[in-house]
This record gives structure tokens, sequence and C-alpha cells, in this order.
């Protein structure tokens, strides 16, 4: 039988350790991609849901706001996260 180790954990996990934030993701499809990624590659992380404004032209007028995904990562994992993201062709979520 397999097991999957997840590396999702929770902000607790992190206390004492610096976290960067690596990407928001506004759409779920988009946060389960990035779930998969940094799972595969055995990146430990957590996330927080925030509140921000689209993107979209009609967000920008009319200032609406959404929920989106923040992912982060040790400070010492982020460049090597980043890879990962813009190799799958995911560098417009990156937070630099």
């Amino acid at each position: 039988m397999l097991y999957l180790q997840m590396v999702r954990r929770l902000p607790e996990y992190f206390e004492g350790v610096e976290l960067s934030p690596l990407c928001l993701a506004l759409k779920r499809k988009e946060a389960a991609v990035i779930e998969s990624i940094l799972d595969g590659a055995g990146v430990d992380y957590t996330f927080e849901i925030i509140s921000t404004r689209g993107r979209t032209l009609i967000d920008i007028v009319f200032g609406s706001m959404k929920k989106g995904v923040l992912f982060l990562v040790p400070s010492d994992r982020y460049e090597f996260s980043k890879g990962l993201l813009e190799e799958a062709r995911l560098s417009h979520l990156i937070i630099e």
C-alpha cells in the first residue's frame, strides 16, 4: 500500500520559522494545482484565506473583494518553490 505524505501544515507547525508568501490563488483550481506541485516536491507549506481585490477590470472599477488562498513557505524554500511554479507556468501568481 502506498502512503502519500501530506506536506501542508498548520501555521503552528512553523512556530519560530520565517515564512515567505509564495503566491496568491484566486481560483480553486489554481489552488489545487499549487498544492499538488508543492506536495509532489515535498515542500512544507501553509496557507491563509485572505480577502483581496479581484484582478478583472470590473473588480478594479467597482472595488469588489474576493477570497484568495495565500500560500506561505519557509523562507529558505522560497526560491525552490518559486522555480516549481515558474516551470508550471504559474509565475503570474507568484508574490515577489
